[in-house]
C-alpha cells in the first residue's frame, strides 16, 4: 500500500511547481474559455409580455430584458419558434393555458433545451432555485457563462460544475489504474498518464469557476497556479482517504479510491469556490468540514462488494452545494458549514 505519510510517500511533493504549470500548458482552456465568454441565446416565453418579464427577472435577477429574449403568447394562438436560434428555452404559464405543450410543437427535437419555470413547488427550493439547477446540469457546458452573466445562477452553476468533475473522476478512478490515492492540485503524483487525466479535469474545473465567478480568463496559469495554496495541497486528500477508509471495508484488498477521487475533487471545488467568492483561502478547520461532508456523500459510491446503485454518479439530486460563510467576529470555535438546497 502507498505510504500515507504526509512527507512522503504519494503525498509527497514529488511533483514540482514547474512539473505542475508544465500540466497546466498541456489543458486546452480556450473552448472553455471561448464559451464562458460568450452570452448565451435565451428566450423566455408566457402567456403575455409581462409574465414572461415576471419570470425572466425571478430567474436571471434584474433587467433581464438586457439579455433575454421575452415573448407573449396568448391563450390559443400556435407558438412560432426557430428553436436552433436558443441555447435555452424557458416557458412559464401561470394561467394554465397548455403552453408548454404549444412550445414542444414548435422545438419538437430541441427537447433538452426547454425548461418549465412552475407557478409554486413542495420543497425547499424555489420555483426559480430548481429551474436554474435544471438548466446548467442539463448543459453543463453553459454554466460558467450562465454564472458569469447572472450571479444568481453562481451557486447552481457551480454545483452543476463540481458534480459533474466528481462524477467524472470518480468513474475514471473506477475504471483506471490509478493508485489508492489520487493527485491533488499543485501536489500531484508524477506516477503516469492516468493520475495526469484526474489531475486536469480538477484544473479544468477550477477554471470554470474562475469563469463563473467573473474572472479573467485569458492568464490561465496565473488563474490555476494562484489556488495552489487554497486548496490545502496534499491536507484534503489525507484527509479524504482517512474518513473514506473509515467507513469503507477493504473489498478483496481494493483501496476505496473511487470514493476519494470523489471526495477529494468535491473538497477542492468548494474550496475554489470560496476563495473566488470571498477573495480568501478558507481556513483548515473549513478544509476539514470541506472534506468531512464531501466523503459523507461519497459513501452512496458503489464500490466493489457494494450493491448499491450507482446513485450519485448518474442523480445531481444525490449532492448538495455547501456554503460556508466568513466569521464576521472574532472566535476560537470553527466556523459552521451550511448545505443548501
Amino acid at each position: 500500500m502507498p505510504s500515507l505519510s504526509p512527507n512522503g510517500g504519494v503525498f509527497g511533493a514529488v511533483g514540482s511547481l514547474k512539473n505542475f504549470v508544465n500540466v497546466v500548458k498541456e489543458v486546452d482552456f480556450e473552448e472553455v474559455r471561448a464559451r464562458a465568454e460568450r452570452l448565451p441565446a435565451i428566450i423566455v416565453i408566457s402567456s403575455d409580455a409581462d409574465h414572461a418579464f415576471e419570470a425572466a427577472r425571478d430567474i436571471f435577477g434584474d433587467r433581464p430584458e438586457r439579455y433575454i429574449e421575452l415573448k407573449g403568447v396568448p391563450a390559443g394562438d400556435s407558438v412560432r419558434l426557430d428553436a436552433h436560434r436558443y441555447d435555452m428555452v424557458v416557458v412559464y404559464d401561470p394561467e394554465r393555458t397548455s403552453l408548454l405543450d404549444r412550445v414542444r410543437q414548435a422545438t419538437s427535437g430541441f427537447e433538452g433545451k426547454l425548461y418549465f419555470l412552475a407557478a409554486s413547488l413542495p420543497g425547499p427550493r424555489t420555483p426559480a432555485e430548481q429551474v436554474r439547477l435544471e438548466m446548467v446540469t442539463a448543459q453543463p457546458d453553459l454554466a460558467p457563462a450562465m454564472g458569469r452573466f447572472f450571479p444568481d445562477f453562481r451557486a447552481a452553476a457551480t454545483k452543476a460544475i463540481v458534480d459533474e468533475t466528481c462524477r467524472a473522476n470518480a468513474q475514471f478512478a473506477l475504471v483506471s489504474n490509478v493508485p489508492a490515492i489520487v493527485p491533488v492540485l499543485g501536489g500531484f503524483i508524477a506516477a503516469g498518464a492516468d493520475l495526469v487525466v484526474l489531475t486536469k479535469n480538477q484544473i479544468m474545473m477550477c477554471y470554470k469557476l474562475a469563469a463563473l465567478h467573473g474572472k479573467d480568463l485569458h492568464d490561465q496559469t496565473r488563474i490555476i497556479t494562484e489556488l495552489v495554496p487554497v486548496v490545502g495541497a496534499g491536507f484534503l486528500w489525507r484527509t479524504a482517504a482517512r474518513e473514506a477508509t473509515s467507513f469503507l471495508p477493504l473489498a478483496a484488498g481494493t483501496i476505496p479510491k473511487v470514493a476519494i477521487a470523489y471526495a477529494g475533487t468535491m473538497a477542492m471545488g468548494w474550496a475554489a469556490d470560496f476563495y473566488y467568492r470571498y477573495g480568501k483561502k478558507p481556513t483548515k478547520a473549513q478544509l476539514s468540514e470541506f472534506t468531512k461532508r464531501a466523503t459523507e456523500i461519497a459513501q452512496s459510491i458503489p464500490l466493489p462488494g457494494r450493491d448499491d446503485a450507482q446513485r450519485t454518479l448518474k442523480d445531481p439530486d444525490a449532492t448538495e452545494a455547501i456554503d460556508v460563510t466568513p466569521r464576521t467576529a472574532a472566535s476560537d470555535e470553527p466556523e459552521r458549514t451550511e448545505a443548501i438546497r
